[in-house]
């Protein structure tokens, strides 16, 4: 029998993790919404408990979020069937970034313009993951996440100065 409270934990303490999932996602379709992913994620998550909790030796939170990013890339393929959306070319250019907001908004602008892989790995990056959840979750070595992670910060940099 599922410990409803038990589950309940775990979303809750997640929560954070698959709504940034959720909101990637979102972007890349018209056709699907934040709360629609995260039914569908919780929904999953719900169903495949079960078999987790007889798993002890993959961690929780690595678990939930390659389960959000199954749910999505499922989602947005089923919904549009597409991987990506094309980059509009007419970004307004931001002279002088007044509001936090603002900075966050034209970081996920150029994250969009990164290839899937690298686009994958900053998110996990930012969601606070350590580089051995990220080596779990995308099946990389602990040293080349961080290289990656490394190589992937400075073309940002670069971007955002070309910009």
């Amino acid at each position: 029998m599922i410990n409803e409270q038990q589950f309940l934990k775990l979303l809750n303490e997640n929560k954070r993790s698959i709504i940034s999932v959720c909101r990637y996602y979102a972007s890349l379709s018209t056709n699907l919404s934040i709360e629609d992913m995260f039914q569908e994620i919780s929904l999953n998550l719900w169903k495949s408990y079960p078999k987790f909790v007889k798993r002890p030796d993959c961690q929780l939170s690595t678990w939930v979020y390659r389960v959000a990013l199954n749910v999505c890339i499922s989602q947005v393929r089923k919904k549009d069937n597409l991987l990506h959306k094309p980059i509009n070319e007419e970004v307004i250019r931001i002279t002088e970034i007044t509001t936090e907001q603002e900075q966050i908004q034209q970081l996920y602008q150029l994250i969009h313009k990164l290839n899937r892989e690298e686009q994958a790995l900053i998110y996990l990056y930012l969601d606070d993951k350590s580089h051995k959840e990220i080596a779990d979750i995308m099946g990389l070595s602990i040293s080349n996440v961080g290289t990656k992670i490394q190589r992937i910060k400075q073309k940002l940099k670069q971007m955002s100065n070309n910009e």
